[in-house]
């Protein structure tokens, strides 16, 4: 089943070359496999896909090729196959070293294969490992434990998200039923400012929102996406940004992969109908990295200079100290990180 899929989503690319959208020319700079669990994958399908991508398209020499890694989905043995296939970067969900919180969620994996996976993952490349804060009922001293557990392994890269709880998961229906509650904005925030303060003073960049690379280890696929760069997603919900317009593939699983299988593309546009709403997406993209946006070439690109269209917001925001303004440049502080999206509806 896994080389099938594998096989649809080829056959996506091609007929996305079919349209020239972007031409063949263009040098593919990175390569993300993830979604699902490409980890259950064997090393050979793995090598024969980034085969066929190197057959059918440009690539840059220095091409990063990132694929995801469930903790006890691939052996020692597997992972060094995919390092020969060409796999530069391995991003580890590992999520939290507590097992009673990993339990609680029904995740798939145990903190010693956690363990394992980050050993064995820095033997074959650089190691991008994932971390969740704001689990239902997780301490402060416990978010403190993960971090310094997860130091303990020196990562190149990491990554710390704040739970998200989406409607028909198991935690977002116990929310929605009030068995459990979320933590509250005093709590989120000390999360996030003890993260940022753990890993700097461990040596690590904090170059966007959630992420936190060694110096010259960013993720080149994700910045690609807070930079406003062209991607394109294939498979059943990926996403798309050509720009100027970005494209969505269906959820449902066996319509996309029948109307790939009929040679038919399976986007639709979902730009939103509102062009200002459609650009102030756009620029929280950019703000999420802490370098900010260029607003000068945000509005050559987009059509809208921020500095005008919101002025007197953006004046309101800057004296509360949630952002800042120098030259062309519009950066948020570490108090409007933390609040980005109340900012963003601000500005709409």
């Amino acid at each position: 089943m896994v080389k099938e899929w594998f096989d649809i989503i080829r056959r996506e690319m091609l007929l996305w070359a079919d349209l020239d959208d972007p031409n063949r020319s263009r040098p593919i700079t990175t390569v993300y496999i993830g979604g699902g669990t490409p980890s259950l994958a064997d090393d050979e399908t793995i090598w024969a896909f980034l085969n066929f991508v190197r057959s059918e398209f440009q690539v840059e020499p220095r091409v990063e090729i990132t694929i995801e890694m469930r903790p006890g989905t691939a052996s020692g043995q597997v992972i060094e196959g995919y390092a020969r296939a060409g796999v530069t970067r391995f991003s580890v969900g590992v999520q939290t070293f507590n097992q009673s919180l990993l339990d609680s969620a029904g995740r798939g994996h145990t903190v010693q294969q956690s363990h394992d996976m980050l050993r064995q993952t820095a033997q074959a490349g650089i190691v991008s490992a994932d971390l969740i804060s704001g689990w239902p009922g997780q301490t402060f001293e416990q978010w403190k434990a993960d971090l310094s557990e997860m130091l303990s392994f020196n990562p190149p890269h990491i990554s710390a998200y704040e739970m998200t709880f989406h409607t028909g998961t198991p935690f977002g229906d116990r929310i929605h039923n009030g068995s459990i509650r979320p933590h509250d904005e005093e709590c989120r925030i000390a999360f996030f400012e003890e993260t940022s303060r753990m890993l700097a003073r461990a040596g690590y960049e904090h170059y966007e929102i959630s992420n936190y690379s060694c110096p010259g280890l960013r993720s080149r696929h994700n910045e690609n996406y807070w930079k406003l760069g062209d991607y394109i997603g294939f498979g059943a919900g990926a996403h798309s940004f050509v720009f100027p317009h970005r494209y969505l593939n269906d959820n449902d699983i066996e319509r996309y992969a029948s109307t790939i299988r009929a040679g038919r593309l399976f986007r639709r546009l979902s730009d939103s109908a509102d062009h200002d709403l459609f650009i102030l997406e756009n620029l929280q993209m950019a703000l999420r990295l802490t370098d900010g946006a260029d607003l000068d070439l945000f509005a050559n690109r987009f059509g809208m200079d921020v500095r005008v269209a919101c002025a007197d917001k953006l004046a309101v925001l800057i004296e509360q100290g949630l952002a800042q303004l120098s030259d062309s440049r519009m950066k948020l502080t570490m108090s409007g990180m933390m609040r980005m999206d109340s900012i963003i509806e601000y500005l709409l």
